[in-house]
């Protein structure tokens, strides 16, 4: 592995393509994380990667810097995820970076995980169309909803044809940015934790409840008591989506050992589980299905 490392930072130095070593780098974590447990695959993060040379050259790269630095004080931020979306807030940074850096930018943002990001944001904004498109005014309710980047694909919601939309974020900073942005469409954004939600912290009912990234950081018995939250804000026929990566991504290694970004990952089966311990009576239906990379599942839970 060591010298890998080194064979990785000779190829950015002498040559001008990054995709053949990062994927080869990629690959080779993923291996080793494989053939590891966890003790032994932190210790090799913290022993020989982090101190390596080649680490802050990959720091380059201002998606993954960021997601290394934290600036938010907590993994997956929603700058971060501006990154995966490349809206124009970024740009400034994205072209102020290296050389390299923008190269790197360029390959880690376009593999399949932040692809299956952007489309989990895609299929999210379509149900709320559809929802919308007989007229009837469909209630949302983003959970986690970092800066509601799903606004910008809603037509529905620059028209008027949405009814209540309301987003809770347990970070301020987020919170702010979707009122400066969206409250004149109409959204109400305020500040709620997962665990303060779980507790009666929302009024209404809704049509759509939808949590596109919180999944992958909340352990099962979190996620069931907030799925159970959710459920019980629907309305009769309401629909709920949780999101969640899925187990054995070849960049899970690449995300844990340079970006310092550690997720919960499950499969479908593990995802089906967490509503095992609904009331049958409030549950009228429920599947799991995935977006087109198959790196991201949804749990939908229709209310009886």
């Amino acid at each position: 592995m060591r010298e890998l490392l080194n064979q990785t930072l000779h190829e950015f130095r002498d040559t001008d393509g990054v995709e053949r070593p990062l994927m080869t780098l990629a690959g080779e974590l993923h291996a080793a994380r494989q053939a590891s447990t966890e003790e032994e695959w932190r210790g090799w993060i913290g022993g020989e990667l982090r101190p390596h040379p080649l680490y802050p050259v990959l720091l380059e790269d201002p998606f993954v810097r960021h997601s290394a630095v934290r600036p938010r004080g907590y993994p997956g931020d929603a700058d971060l995820i501006d990154y995966i979306y490349g809206v124009n807030e970024v740009e400034p940074r994205v072209a102020s970076a290296s050389e390299l850096g923008r190269r790197l930018y360029r390959f880690s943002t376009s593999t399949p995980a932040p692809a299956a990001v952007r489309h989990r944001l895609a299929i999210t904004a379509a149900e709320i169309e559809r929802l919308a498109a007989d007229g009837a005014r469909p209630h949302v309710l983003s959970i986690a909803c970092g800066h509601l980047r799903e606004s910008r694909l809603l037509p529905s919601l620059r028209e008027g044809r949405l009814g209540r939309f309301v987003a809770l974020d347990q970070d301020p900073l987020s919170v702010e940015r979707v009122r400066s942005e969206c409250g004149g469409l109409g959204v109400e954004a305020y500040q709620c934790s997962a665990r303060r939600l779980i507790r009666g912290g929302c009024g209404g009912q809704f049509d759509f409840i939808y949590a596109l990234g919180l999944y992958d950081y909340l352990f099962d018995g979190t996620g069931r008591q907030l799925l159970a939250a959710a459920v019980d804000l629907l309305k009769p026929g309401g629909k709920v989506w949780i999101a969640n990566f899925v187990e054995d991504l070849w960049s899970t290694a690449y995300m844990e050992a340079v970006m310092d970004w550690w997720l919960i990952y499950r499969s479908e089966d593990r995802l089906r589980r967490l509503a095992e311990g609904l009331d049958d009576a409030k549950v009228a239906a429920r599947r799991v299905f995935r977006e087109p990379e198959n790196n991201v599942a949804f749990l939908e839970v229709v209310r009886g």
